[in-house]
């Protein structure tokens, strides 16, 4: 064994001798570390992202518990009420979220920031900045960015700052007029009571009727948002023609 390992040894060197067999060998190398540093990096990250989706869970908990208590002593006296039902979520957000600061699913806790400055502070323009923050961190790709941009949207309709509500009402117009958007329908409905709110009924009986049209045929059911649409077209007596719109 010694002399195979000997004459092993010395093969080696002879090749390594040669010409560009000692680079090849030293570019092999850096190869196979690379390729090492690559797969050590994914399986880091996908540890961090599990745990942070794991923290996500506790975080949606708890915040779910704060915001019944919340509300459950909201019509207690004074004396009744518990000191600060958001001191625990409070708490855990913060901590967990500086933990998750660099996982892809950080926006998330941004997000959760939003809503608890809006729930436990009633700070709408706080909110408004962090959801802004939380949304532009969150990549256009992701199955979430639709949901939570109609989200931000919806919020900065109610700004007392009228280029922001502006804008807000004309990023919504675009939703609606995009087929490809998830929650086209959702965008519809919620410029029509828009609409409603604003006192231009035929802006927003126009809308509810172009609603209430839809149909998705790839659709297991009717969407909640079409059936309002429907119900409230009816509620105003106003007939639908029978065509629909694809």
């Amino acid at each position: 064994m010694n002399d195979f390992l000997k004459n092993y040894y010395l093969l080696i060197v002879k090749y390594s001798e040669k010409k560009f067999v000692k680079e090849a060998a030293l570019s092999i190398l850096a190869i196979l570390l690379l390729l090492g540093g690559r797969f050590a990096f994914d399986w880091y990250t996908n540890q961090q992202n599990i745990d942070a989706f794991a923290g996500l869970v506790e975080i949606s908990k708890s915040y779910e518990k704060s915001l019944a208590t919340a509300r459950e002593q909201s019509s207690k006296s004074a004396d009744d009420q518990v000191e600060n039902p958001w001191e625990d979520t409070e708490l855990l957000l913060d901590s967990i979220a500086s933990t998750h600061s660099s996982s892809s699913l950080s926006p998330f806790f941004t997000m959760y920031q939003a809503e608890l400055a809006l729930e436990k502070d009633g700070d709408y323009d706080a909110a408004c900045a962090l959801m802004e923050k939380g949304v532009r961190r969150l990549s256009k790709k992701s199955i979430y960015y639709d949901m939570f941009n109609l989200k931000r949207i919806k919020m900065l309709l109610d700004s007392p700052e009228e280029t922001a509500s502006n804008q807000a009402l004309q990023e919504l117009q675009n939703i609606t007029v995009n087929a490809d958007n998830y929650y086209q329908q959702e965008a519809l409905y919620i410029l029509a009571t828009y609409y409603e709110f604003n006192k231009d009924m035929e802006k927003s009986i126009e809308l509810l009727t172009t609603l209430a049209q839809t149909k998705i045929d790839k659709a297991l059911i009717v969407s909640p948002f079409v059936t309002q649409a429907q119900e409230k077209l009816k509620a105003l007596n106003i007939s639908l023609p029978n065509t629909s719109k694809e």
